[in-house]
């Protein structure tokens, strides 16, 4: 005979099974919340601290210390959810009738255990970073995403072909020449027209100067050639001969034909010394070999077809940034910090804009409010403004160019992060 209580039983196993359920459910859910909300917080926290270093070690540039790098190896993190479920019951058989009481109580307990790894960036594995050239084609990268083309030469070029540019020896700078500042509004005027561009193009740069006759390239040759991919057969002159050339993309300065003859072009050209009928109507960028002169052409008059930069390492380009930064005045009269009066000289003599009146970076005994990025040291805050859009745009063409510049360890190509969920 059926027990009287067997409704109860079920009842009981049916309200344990859907606590359980309910329980698993919530702790599945919760669990893939917990990855989305972890990727964003580890995210912000990378983005935060790099940024931070990357001001304290500009600061650090402005009282002459050497900067000091960490690099985020891996954060592995194991988020582990657990949950327990209990179902308690009672009935009794009164009369016809059975008399139920169930109770049902459970949790979900998370935990997040992350492990980073940090390690210092130091010897050759850093230092050749710094103090080697920058690649021309940063210069091109960061003028293309819309940073000032002035500021981007200012900063990263100390010349071009003949044209010196800015120099600075720790406490001590000197102006580019008259003709670096006249090249820098030319760049300005062309580019607000629409008449320059810099940017990376599709570039056939020959192997050598002989030229291939069109009936001397077989279909054969030519299908061959296009299976590389690295490589084009090129003519420029109406398909009668071809060379061999690289067909790869390239940092360069486009000027429309309507620039090449306004005054403005011709005078940049003649400024540059560079060939006006070049084949692609574009200046390739490449990296100088010698100070000044010519490098490879057979005279020393002769015009360019290319344009030879001379660039900064990157930290000579934290030294010029490091001007941005604005101390206690007993600090620099004291020697703490750079000495910038041949700087403000040079201002006075119009020689170069202030720029460190149109960005800033300002310090405060007090932890500021409203700051865009600041940093703790020698018991101040070095602050960017939020309000300041000149110092943010700064800021930011700076971190750009330290995320295209300096590489991860050899042993290491990226941050990994690993999240893994035990449940």
């Amino acid at each position: 005979m059926r027990s009287p209580l067997f409704p109860m039983t079920v009842l009981l196993g049916l309200c344990l099974s859907a606590s359980a359920a309910a329980l698993v459910g919530c702790s599945d859910t919760r669990g893939s919340q917990l990855i989305v909300n972890s990727h964003i917080d580890y995210n912000k926290a990378v983005s935060t601290v790099l940024r931070e270093e990357l001001l304290l070690n500009v600061v650090r540039r402005r009282y002459m210390e050497a900067p000091q790098f960490l690099n985020v190896a891996s954060i592995n993190t194991n988020i582990t959810t657990t949950s327990t479920v209990g179902v308690g019951g009672s009935g009794s058989d009164v009369g016809d009738r059975n008399i139920f009481g169930v109770d049902i109580d459970g949790r979900v307990t998370f935990s997040d255990s992350p492990t980073i790894t940090i390690t210092p960036r130091q010897g050759e594995d850093i230092a050749s970073q710094l103090h080697g050239p920058l690649s021309v084609t940063a210069v091109a990268d960061l003028i293309t995403v819309g940073y000032p083309i002035d500021d981007v030469f200012n900063a990263l070029v100390e010349g071009v072909n003949n044209v010196r540019g800015p120099d600075l020896r720790y406490d001590s700078f000197r102006p580019g020449s008259d003709e670096w500042r006249e090249f820098l509004d030319l760049l300005k005027i062309l580019q607000n027209r629409g008449d320059l561009i810099v940017d990376r193009f599709r570039w056939n740069d020959p192997y050598n100067d002989y030229p291939y006759p069109a009936e001397r390239i077989s279909p054969e040759l030519w299908v061959t050639t296009l299976s590389i991919g690295a490589n084009r057969w090129k003519s420029y002159d109406g398909g009668e001969s071809f060379y061999f050339t690289t067909h790869e993309m390239a940092p360069a300065i486009w000027l429309s034909e309507a620039g090449r003859r306004s005054p403005e072009g011709r005078r940049l050209m003649e400024i540059l010394n560079i060939q006006p009928d070049v084949q692609k109507r574009i200046w390739i960028l490449e990296p100088a070999r010698v100070a000044s002169g010519s490098d490879l052409e057979g005279r020393a008059d002769a015009r360019r077809p290319t344009l030879k930069l001379r660039m900064r390492s990157l930290y000579n380009v934290l030294n010029f940034y490091s001007f941005l930064v604005h101390v206690p005045e007993e600090d620099e009269l004291e020697g703490r910090a750079t000495d910038l009066s041949s700087f403000r000289e040079a201002v006075s003599r119009a020689e170069i804009e202030d720029f460190r009146q149109e960005a800033a970076i300002r310090f405060s005994r007090d932890q500021p409010e409203n700051a865009f990025q600041s940093v703790e040291y020698r018991g101040m805050w070095f602050y960017i403004d939020d309000r300041d859009q000149g110092a943010k745009q700064g800021f930011n063409w700076l971190y750009d160019l330290w995320q295209l510049s300096v590489k991860a360890p050899s042993s290491q190509s990226e941050p990994l992060t690993t999240i893994q969920v035990n449940n």
